[in-house]
């Protein structure tokens, strides 16, 4: 079976988009915000600026500008998206979409009342006689 993708809906990728962005930029965010926090504590620690237990506070900012950027960045790769799927959908309008093929089984027709598994070209069920048209 081919099918042709010929248009994406702007709010569906953009939530996929930003679902996965914001999970993936914060958690990379906290670990690289902490690693950074216990530098920059280790550094003030090793010019010993009298600052005693510093490379905590060190880390706990690291974690939280590491949130902070990761749901920046998690922001902005939703709007690139939805920039990409209004490029993709004008283009797609011009000159065609993605074109792809399914393989897999023909689905059955079920009779909405009953359940019964229809025939292709059956307008009425045989189990119950409920009008199922074409």
């Amino acid at each position: 079976m081919k099918y042709e993708i010929k248009k994406f809906e702007y709010f569906s990728v953009f939530k996929l988009v930003l679902t996965i962005c914001l999970i993936v930029g914060v958690v990379l965010g906290i670990i690289l915000g902490a690693l950074m926090g216990a530098g920059l504590g280790g550094i003030s620690q090793y010019y010993d600026m009298g600052r005693i237990g510093l490379s905590g506070a060190g880390a706990a900012l690291g974690v939280i500008m590491g949130v902070v950027f990761g749901i920046i960045w998690a922001i902005l790769a939703g709007v690139v998206s939805v920039i990409y799927v209004f490029l993709y959908n004008l283009a797609a309008g011009l000159v065609g979409g993605i074109a792809m093929e399914l393989e897999g089984e023909k689905l059955s027709r079920i009779c909405p009342e009953c359940g019964y598994t229809l025939a292709d070209d059956a307008a009425f069920c045989p189990n119950c006689g409920k009008k199922v048209g074409l």
